[in-house]
């Protein structure tokens, strides 16, 4: 249209096909502004803008939790992968190192180690040696039962070490007993004792006060020293016993033990000669030699015994059995005396073993008791 003809041209409209009329967008535009004023009366505005932020709220907090979730998740498999991967890693070092050390000889590893094949072997001797010398556990006296009684009697270890429930004991004259104060070996003998029993001490006190007698000014002949040492009591040249029956004093007090005494100054001494043939006649000798006479024979008997060097079955004697009633003052006692003579003829061996009647009722107690009397010999 022309503007002269008092007429406005229609705008193009912004959408393509479409033809934007004034009047049109007129309407349109107050409609809108009608509804607007509808919503801000009734306040439709703020709820929707209430409604809408809410909303926008919800969909951001719901999208940071997402968010967490996901991130917490992540995590969680990265911290799993690492742990799988250090576990990896250990099991192939501990496989390298296996694998290594397979590959390693004994002497390698042994100077890794700081040591030797020498080293170790005299370790292990050295302790194997304590070990035996010690009787650690016992272990010295299983082996020694483990061998041949002739072998451990001819090394003499069984005088150290127990060997079952017994061990040797080897006795010589003493240097109190023997002639000039010397040891002697004539009528060494030995037997078996109890592993638990020990030496009297006090005949080892008496022993020695006797030994270190005081000097004699006069210068007397040795003859007569021996002949003046014999007017007193008889020391025994040993004596064992169980342990732990003392006196006040610390002397042996107990009416179980054995007792040997050497006898070295006498000449061609036989038992045949001296006590006669018969080991009956031969006992009721010797206890009649005795001041009590409350001393009761049981038996008798003859036997040789010791190395058969001779081919007779070696040396013989004689074997007493014998009571003796101490009356109200204490117990009965039973013992049984043993009297060897050397192959020499220059000494005579009295072993004694003894215990109280009560005692030897006990079945145990006998057979250790008969078990010493029977182990003895002369060597």
């Amino acid at each position: 249209c022309d503007p002269a003809d008092g007429l406005i041209a229609p705008r193009p409209s912004l959408v393509p096909g479409r033809v934007s009329h004034p009047f049109h967008n007129a309407i349109q535009v107050e409609d809108r502004a009608q509804r607007f004023n509808h919503r801000i009366g009734k306040g439709g505005l703020l709820r929707s803008g209430r409604l809408r932020l809410q909303n926008d709220n919800d969909v951001d907090g719901s999208e940071i939790n997402n968010d967490n979730e996901v991130s917490l998740a992540e995590e969680s498999t990265v911290a799993d992968t690492q742990q799988t991967q250090q576990q990896r890693q250990q099991q192939q070092t501990q496989q390298q190192f296996s694998d290594r050390n397979n590959n390693y000889s004994p002497t390698q590893i042994m100077s890794i180690m700081g040591t030797s094949p020498r080293r170790i072997f005299l370790s292990l001797s050295s302790s194997t040696a304590i070990a035996l010398a010690a009787n650690f556990f016992g272990i010295t006296s299983n082996v020694l039962s483990a061998l041949p009684p002739e072998f451990a009697e001819k090394s003499g270890l069984d005088t150290y070490y127990p060997r079952g429930d017994y061990k040797r004991a080897v006795v010589r004259a003493a240097a109190s007993n023997s002639v000039a104060g010397i040891p002697s070996s004539s009528g060494k003998c030995s037997f078996l004792i109890p592993k638990e029993w020990v030496a009297d001490t006090g005949l080892a006190l008496a022993q020695a006060q006797r030994q270190a007698k005081a000097l004699d000014y006069s210068m007397a002949s040795s003859s007569s020293q021996q002949q003046g040492s014999s007017n007193g009591n008889t020391l025994p040249d040993a004596a064992y016993g169980p342990p732990g029956r003392l006196d006040s004093q610390g002397l042996s007090n107990g009416d179980t033990n054995v007792s040997v005494i050497v006898n070295t100054g006498v000449r061609n001494f036989s038992l045949a000669s001296s006590l006669g043939n018969d080991p009956k006649s031969a006992a009721e000798v010797v206890l009649s030699l005795s001041n009590n006479s409350r001393r009761k024979l049981v038996s008798a008997v003859e036997e040789r015994r010791g190395d058969d060097d001779d081919g007779n079955g070696g040396v013989p004697v004689y074997i007493f059995e014998y009571t003796v009633d101490r009356g109200e003052r204490a117990k009965p006692l039973r013992a049984l005396s043993l009297v060897a003579g050397s192959r020499a003829g220059d000494a005579f061996v009295t072993l004694t073993v003894v215990s109280t009647e009560e005692e030897w009722e006990n079945p145990r107690v006998e057979e250790r008791l008969r078990k010493i009397a029977e182990s003895f010999k002369l060597v």
